[in-house]
C-alpha cells in the first residue's frame, strides 16, 4: 500500500509540473526530438552552437512560465458558442482549405512552374485557418460538456486527415505536418488528449510516415516528369531538422545583402491584402538565404525558426523571441475561452512548429489574428440569431 501511495504521489507531482510548464515541455520535447537528438546521433555540426540555441530557446520560455506561475486562470464563463456555429466555422475552413489547395496554393506544381495559382486562392486564403479554429471550438465544447469526447476526437481526426490530404494533393507535406501538430497541441491544452497519447503517436510515426512520404515522391515524379526534383533524403530525414539548423554556421556572419524586411513591410504584408497594396516589397528572406548558400532565388531556405532568429538577431534574441511566444500562449491560456485556445494554436503554428519561420512570423500572426477576429464576429452573429429565433 505504501509503495502504491508513493507512486501516486510522484505521478501527481509529475503531472503538476507538466501542467505548470506546458509551453516549455512542448518546446523542449520538440527541439530534443527534431534537432538535438538527431544531431548528436549523426554528429551534425556545429553541435555545440545548435545545442546552445535550443537551450536558450527553452530557457526563455521556461523563464516566462516561472514568472507567470502565480497567474490564476480567469473564472470560466458559460459556453460561449454553439455546435451549429462550430460547424459553420469548421466546414468553412475545410472548404476553403481544399479549394485553395486545388487552386494551387503552396503546391509543388506551382513551385516548379508546371501550374499557376488560381485567382480564387486570394479569396479563400483568409478562411483556411478556420479549420484550425473550428477544431478549437469543438475542443472547447468538449471541455464544457456540450459534446462527447468521441465527437471531439472524431473532429480532431477529420481535421488532421483533411490537412494530410491537402499536403498530399500539394505534394508538399511540411505545412500539413505543422498544422496537425498544432491541432495536437490545442488538444493537449483542451485536455482532450494527454501527453502520453502524443508520445504513442510519435512512436507510431516511423510506421505511418514512410508510405505517405513515398506517395508524395511518386506524385512529384509524375509532376516533374523525372526524379530530378525529388529529394534523395529518406522519409524520416524530413522530420529531423538538425541539418536545417546547421546552416547557421555558414550564414554567421551573414552577408551584407542578407537583411530582414523592415517592420513596416512586415506589418503591411500582414494587414493589407496584396490586391490593395501590390507595390509593397516582397518578403524574400528565404530566397536570399538560399542565394547566400549558393542556390538560386527560385527556392528558399530556412535554418528553422530559432536558427533564423540567431542569424538575424543573435543568441539573446533567441531567448527573447521564445519568451515572447511563451508569454503570448500563457496570456491566451489564462483567458479560458475557445478563442484563446485558437490563439494558442496560431502562436504554436507560426512561432514554434516545424513550418514556423522568422521574420515571416509577424505577417503570419497578423493575418491569422485578422482571420480569427472575422470568425469571432461570425460566431457571435450566428449564436445571437439562433438565440433570437429560440425566443420568438
Amino acid at each position: 500500500m505504501r509503495v502504491t501511495a508513493i507512486y501516486e504521489e510522484l505521478r501527481s507531482r509529475k503531472k503538476l509540473r507538466l501542467e505548470r510548464f506546458p509551453v516549455s515541455a512542448i518546446l523542449a520535447a520538440q527541439l530534443t526530438l527534431t534537432i538535438v537528438l538527431p544531431a548528436y546521433l549523426k554528429g551534425t555540426q556545429p553541435f555545440s552552437l545548435m545545442l546552445a540555441i535550443c537551450v536558450v530557446a527553452v530557457a526563455g520560455a521556461f523563464y516566462v512560465e516561472c514568472v507567470t506561475l502565480g497567474w490564476n486562470a480567469r473564472p470560466r464563463r458559460p459556453v460561449q458558442t454553439s455546435v451549429g456555429a462550430a460547424n459553420v466555422v469548421l466546414l468553412t475552413g475545410a472548404a476553403a482549405s481544399l479549394g485553395a489547395a486545388l487552386g494551387g496554393q503552396g503546391s509543388y506544381a506551382v513551385q516548379i512552374g508546371r501550374a499557376q495559382v488560381s485567382p480564387i486562392v486570394a479569396l479563400l486564403a483568409p478562411f483556411t485557418a478556420w479549420l484550425l479554429f473550428g477544431a478549437a471550438l469543438y475542443m472547447w465544447l468538449y471541455r464544457e460538456g456540450v459534446v462527447s469526447r468521441r465527437r471531439a476526437l472524431a473532429t480532431l481526426a477529420a481535421a488532421s486527415a483533411i490537412q494530410l490530404i491537402i499536403g498530399i494533393e500539394r505534394a508538399i507535406l511540411g505545412q500539413a505536418v505543422a498544422l496537425v501538430a498544432s491541432l495536437m497541441v490545442m488538444a493537449i491544452f483542451a485536455r482532450l488528449i494527454r501527453f502520453r497519447t502524443l508520445v504513442i503517436l510519435l512512436l507510431l510515426l516511423p510506421i505511418l510516415w514512410p508510405p505517405i512520404y513515398q506517395y508524395r515522391n511518386t506524385l512529384r515524379e509524375e509532376l516533374a516528369g523525372s526524379s530530378v526534383y525529388v529529394g534523395l533524403d529518406g522519409p524520416m530525414d524530413r522530420l529531423q531538422m538538425d541539418e536545417q539548423m546547421a546552416v547557421v554556421e555558414r550564414l554567421v556572419p551573414k552577408p551584407d545583402y542578407l537583411v530582414a524586411p523592415s517592420l513596416t513591410t512586415l506589418i503591411r504584408t500582414g494587414l493589407i491584402p496584396s490586391a490593395i497594396d501590390p507595390n509593397r516589397p516582397a518578403i524574400d528572406t528565404g530566397a536570399k538565404m538560399n542565394q547566400a548558400l549558393g542556390g538560386t532565388a527560385l527556392s528558399s531556405t530556412s535554418a528553422t525558426m530559432m536558427g533564423n532568429v540567431y542569424i538575424f538577431s543573435g543568441l539573446l534574441a533567441v531567448g527573447a523571441v521564445s519568451a515572447a511566444l511563451a508569454l503570448g500562449m500563457r496570456i491566451a491560456l489564462r483567458r479560458s475561452s475557445p478563442w484563446a485556445l485558437s490563439a494558442t494554436g496560431l502562436i504554436y503554428l507560426n512561432g514554434m512548429s516545424s513550418n514556423a519561420a522568422y521574420p515571416d512570423i509577424v505577417p503570419r500572426l497578423l493575418q491569422g489574428g485578422a482571420s480569427l477576429l472575422i470568425a469571432f464576429v461570425l460566431v457571435r452573429a450566428v449564436d445571437r440569431g439562433r438565440a433570437e429565433h429560440d425566443r420568438s
